[in-house]
């Protein structure tokens, strides 16, 4: 039974029906218009991103956008407020910037395409430095909202890596359970294994070698990581989480 262990992200969208391409219109208008071109790990996973059900609560975005708007549109918002309360402005990170011309804020921080978010709380942001981008597989990074604008810091050393954690995670519903009503509804059937000696039964049957395939980390839980292969006999993917527990979509 020939397994497939090196799968992408991408190959996984597509073997589970995503194959339109939703959002390449719009890609290819921001790259026109910010005069850039994306990594195409990145353009083409997000043409498929675009409305895309099964990554309704996923932690990346449909689109991208860039660190330094965000940072321009809360100096925006908060104009009033500092007129109102100069007092507060000492402290106001986003005040500081706001005395500074755009053009020299490079001096003080890189900016980063953001790519995504953690969907349950909203409390970090992902993103690569533009500097980057020219990169095939660039770094992700990642910003707390707890800290300044300067705490980027690398979180994934591939967007490649990236992408297959946020997917895995989707996959086996490590928060919620879209992908099993969105999949199901496709036709897929989920086969959730949870008892080790049942998840060795499984991968011994099908002679599953798990030092074949990557560890991909969780987004959530310091030490949970994901493998994953796929078995075109079967028509078949499968999603190891810790070595120890098993999804099988068919």
């Amino acid at each position: 039974m020939a397994m497939i262990y090196h799968v992408t992200a991408i190959d996984i969208l597509k073997i589970l029906g995503y194959t339109e391409p939703t959002g390449k219109k719009e890609l290819e208008i921001f790259e026109k218009e910010n005069n850039l071109k994306l990594p195409r790990l990145l353009f083409e996973f997000l043409s498929l991103a675009k409305d895309n059900p099964l990554l309704g609560t996923a932690d990346i975005w449909n689109f991208p956008y860039f660190s330094y708007e965000d940072i321009e549109e809360r100096i925006e918002e908060d104009k009033e407020y500092w007129e109102e309360n100069p007092e507060s402005c000492a402290e106001d990170e986003y005040f500081a910037f706001s005395q500074i011309p755009v053009e020299q804020w490079s001096n003080y921080v890189a900016n980063y395409l953001q790519i995504g978010s953690d969907y349950a709380a909203g409390v970090v942001n992902f993103g690569i430095c533009v500097e980057d981008l020219t990169q095939e597989n660039p770094p992700v990074y990642i910003l707390n909202e707890a800290d300044t604008l300067k705490d980027w810091n690398m979180f994934y050393h591939t967007l490649s890596d990236y992408l297959m954690s946020v997917l895995c995670d989707v996959l086996v519903c490590v928060q919620y359970h879209t992908a099993k009503r969105v999949l199901q509804k496709k036709g897929w059937n989920f086969f959730e294994y949870k008892n080790l000696e049942d998840v060795q039964k499984q991968l011994s049957q099908r002679n599953i070698d798990l030092s074949a395939m990557k560890k991909y980390p969780s987004l959530y839980g310091e030490d949970e990581f994901y493998r994953c292969c796929y078995c075109e006999e079967e028509k078949a993917c499968f999603v190891i989480t810790n070595d120890v527990a098993l999804l099988m979509l068919q």
